[in-house]
C-alpha cells in the first residue's frame, strides 16, 4: 500500500536532509507542491524551503540571472549540479507564484528565499531574484495546484481571476514588507519602472498608493530586512576619518563640541574639492539604502512611470485624492520633478468632469507650497462653470475646492466679478438645489472682494447695457466688473419661496457675517421638499373667494326637457342636444 501524500512529504525532506549532496529526491518533493491538495501542497513548500535552505548554506545551488542562465562549462566541482538545483530552486519559486492566488503562506517564503540567497551569492540583496519576486506581485502566474508538470496550469483550482493578485495578500505585501523594511521599499521602487506598463495595474496601485508613511529625515532610515545592508558606509568611512584625527598632537586636537562647527558639510567640502555632487544612480548598493536622496528619487521615478499611462476612473480620482497633504504623493516627490504631475493634472484638467476639479486642487498645492508658476490657472478654472457643475452629484465638492481658490483677498476684482457673474448667470437655469449654493457663495465673494461691489450698485440699469462677455474664456477680459448681476435680481422672483426670500439679502445692507457654505453644501430635492413639507404654518391661507352652494332646486336645469319648445331663452348647447 503506497503511504500517503502527506507522508510522502516527510519521507523525502528526511532523505534529502541525511543526504543534501542527492537532490534527486527534490523532483518528487517538487510534485507534491502541485499536488490538488492544498494540505499536501502547504507541507510540501515548506519542506523545500527548509531543503533549499540547507543547499543554499552549503553553497550548492548555482547563480541565478535570469529564468534559463545557461550552463556553465565548468564540470569541475559541481557545476552542472548547481545548474541543476537553480533550475529548481526557479521552479519552486514558481509554484509560489501561483500560490499568491490562494494564501499569504506563499508571499512569507517567496520573500524568506531572499536572504539565503543573498548570503550565497555574497551580495547585498540578490536583485536578479527580487525581480522575479516583484514580478509575481505584479503578475502572479496561474496556479500550479493539481498540474502534472511545470509548464501546466489549471485555473480552476486556484481563487480569483488569472492575472489579478488577491487584496488580502496585496495588503500583505505592504504591511510586512513593503511598508515594514527601508531597503526593501527602495529596492521595489526601483523595480516599477520596469514593469510598466501592466495588463493589471491593480496589482500595482493596491500596494503603491498605501505606502505614506515614507522617510523625511536621515532617521527615518532604521529597518532592514537584509542583514548585510545594517551598516551604513558613510558612517564608517566617518568614524575612520575621526579616528585617523585622534592620531594627531593634543595641542591639535579639538573638543567634541566644536568639531560640529569646525568642520565643513559634505556639500562644502565638494565644493572645496570642486568636486559635482555624486548621483544617487552612481550610489552603491548599501549606501543607496542609507541615503534619502535615493529613496525620494526611486519614489518619484515609480509615480513618473505609473502617471505616464492612462488610468481608469477609479484610480485617477484615488490619486487625486492621495496626491497633497502632509503624507501625501507630493510630499515625498523630488522637487525638481514635480513639473511632471502638473502636466499630468493639466491633462486631467483638460479633459473635463468631475476629476477636473481636484486637478485644480493638485495645481493650486503646487502653486501655493511648491511655487509652481502656473499662469492659466484662473482661466482654467473659470472655464469649469458650466451648467453641468450645478446639476452634477460632486457639486458640492466643487464648491468647497472653488471657495479655497477664490479665497485669497489679493485676488484682482476684475477676475473675482466674473466668477460672481457667471455663477449668477447659471442659477437662472439651475435646479434649486444648484440656486440655493450660489447665493450665499457669491454673497460671501462680495464679502471678501469689497472692490466688486459697483455690479450690486447697477443691478437696475437693465440687461441691455450688460457689457459682459459670456464667451470670453479668460476671467480677466470679461468686462463683468463695468456691468451689473441683474441675474440676482431675477433669482429674487424664483418660483421656490424660499430661494427668492433669501436672494433679498443683496437688497440690504451687507453687515451680516459670511455665510457657513457647509449649511448649503447638502441640499438637494429631498431636502428641500421636506423642509416645505415640515414647514409649521402659524396662520392657515385666507380664501380669496368665498364660494356659497345654493340648494339643489333653486339651480337652474342645464337642458330643457324633450317637450319643451325653442324661444327666446334657447341657448347653442340646448340646440346642440335637441334631437
Amino acid at each position: 500500500m503506497a503511504p500517503s501524500p502527506l507522508l510522502q512529504v516527510q519521507k523525502l525532506e528526511e532523505a534529502l536532509t541525511a543526504k543534501p549532496a542527492d537532490p534527486n529526491p527534490i523532483l518528487a518533493l517538487l510534485a507534491l507542491a502541485r499536488h490538488a491538495n492544498p494540505e499536501v501542497v502547504h507541507k510540501a513548500v515548506w519542506a523545500l524551503y527548509r531543503v533549499f535552505g540547507v543547499q543554499l548554506a552549503q553553497g550548492r545551488v548555482g547563480g541565478i540571472t535570469g529564468p534559463k542562465e545557461k550552463e556553465s562549462a565548468e564540470v569541475k566541482d559541481g557545476g552542472k549540479v548547481k545548474s541543476w538545483l537553480r533550475d529548481r530552486l526557479l521552479e519552486y519559486a514558481a509554484i509560489l507564484g501561483g500560490l499568491l492566488h490562494d494564501s499569504e503562506a506563499a508571499l512569507r517564503l517567496l520573500f524568506a528565499l531572499l536572504v539565503p540567497l543573498s548570503e550565497s551569492a555574497g551580495v547585498p540583496i540578490h536583485l536578479p531574484y527580487f525581480r522575479i519576486l516583484v514580478s509575481y506581485l505584479l503578475a502572479p502566474p496561474d496556479s500550479q495546484r493539481g498540474a502534472s508538470s511545470p509548464d501546466s496550469t489549471l485555473e480552476e483550482n486556484q481563487e480569483g481571476p488569472s492575472g489579478e493578485l488577491p487584496l488580502d495578500v496585496a495588503g500583505a505585501a505592504v504591511d510586512d514588507y513593503w511598508a515594514k523594511y527601508d531597503d526593501l521599499r527602495l529596492f521595489f521602487f526601483r523595480e516599477i519602472p520596469s514593469f510598466l506598463p501592466l495588463q493589471h495595474v491593480d496589482n500595482l496601485l493596491n500596494q503603491l498608493v498605501h505606502l505614506i508613511y515614507l522617510p523625511k529625515e536621515q532617521g527615518d532610515i532604521n529597518a532592514f530586512f537584509i542583514p548585510g545592508l545594517k551598516a551604513n558606509p558613510s558612517s564608517a568611512k566617518k568614524a575612520k576619518s575621526k579616528k585617523g584625527k585622534k592620531g594627531k598632537k593634543e595641542v591639535d586636537a579639538l573638543p567634541d563640541w566644536m568639531e560640529a562647527y569646525d568642520e565643513p558639510s559634505d556639500e562644502e567640502e565638494e565644493q572645496l574639492a570642486g568636486k559635482k555632487r555624486q548621483r544617487t544612480a552612481a550610489l552603491g548598493t548599501a549606501a543607496a539604502v542609507h541615503s534619502l536622496a535615493a529613496h525620494t528619487a526611486a519614489y518619484t521615478a515609480a509615480w513618473e512611470g505609473v502617471l505616464s499611462y492612462p488610468l481608469e476612473k477609479g484610480w485617477e480620482r484615488r490619486v487625486l485624492t492621495n496626491l497633497h497633504g502632509e503624507r501625501g504623493i507630493l510630499a515625498y516627490m523630488s522637487a525638481s520633478r514635480r513639473v511632471i504631475v502638473a502636466d499630468w493634472l493639466g491633462a486631467t484638467v483638460d479633459r473635463g468632469g468631475a476629476h477636473a476639479m481636484l486637478a485644480m486642487n493638485g495645481l493650486y498645492v503646487l502653486m501655493t507650497a511648491y511655487n509652481l508658476d502656473y499662469p492659466n490657472f484662473y482661466t482654467r478654472l473659470y472655464g469649469l462653470l458650466t451648467p453641468e457643475v450645478l446639476h452634477a452629484r460632486y457639486r458640492a465638492r466643487f464648491f468647497r475646492l472653488l471657495e479655497v481658490f477664490l479665497s485669497s483677498p489679493l485676488l484682482p476684482a476684475a477676475i473675482v466679478s466674473s466668477f460672481i457673474k457667471r455663477l449668477a448667470r447659471l442659477a437662472l437655469t439651475a435646479p434649486p438645489a444648484g440656486a440655493v449654493l450660489v447665493i450665499p457663495f457669491t454673497y460671501n465673494l462680495f464679502k471678501k472682494h469689497p472692490g466688486t461691489m459697483p455690479m450690486l450698485h447697477r443691478l437696475d440699469d437693465g440687461q441691455d447695457l450688460d457689457p459682459y462677455d459670456a464667451s470670453e474664456p479668460n476671467p480677466l477680459s470679461t468686462k463683468a466688473i463695468d456691468g451689473s448681476v441683474w441675474e440676482l435680481g431675477a433669482v429674487r422672483k424664483h418660483y421656490l419661496a424660499s430661494i427668492a426670500v433669501m436672494a433679498q439679502v443683496f437688497e440690504e445692507q451687507f453687515t451680516k457675517p459670511p455665510f457657513l457654505l457647509e449649511d448649503f453644501l447638502d441640499h438637494g430635492y429631498q431636502t428641500l421638499f421636506n423642509t416645505e413639507a415640515e414647514r409649521k404654518i402659524k396662520n392657515p391661507p385666507a380664501l380669496s373667494v368665498q364660494l356659497e352652494l345654493g340648494k339643489p332646486e333653486d339651480m337652474p336645469a342645464p337642458f330643457p326637457s324633450g317637450d319643451a319648445g325653442f324661444g327666446e331663452d334657447k341657448d347653442v348647447v340646448s340646440e346642440l342636444w335637441a334631437f
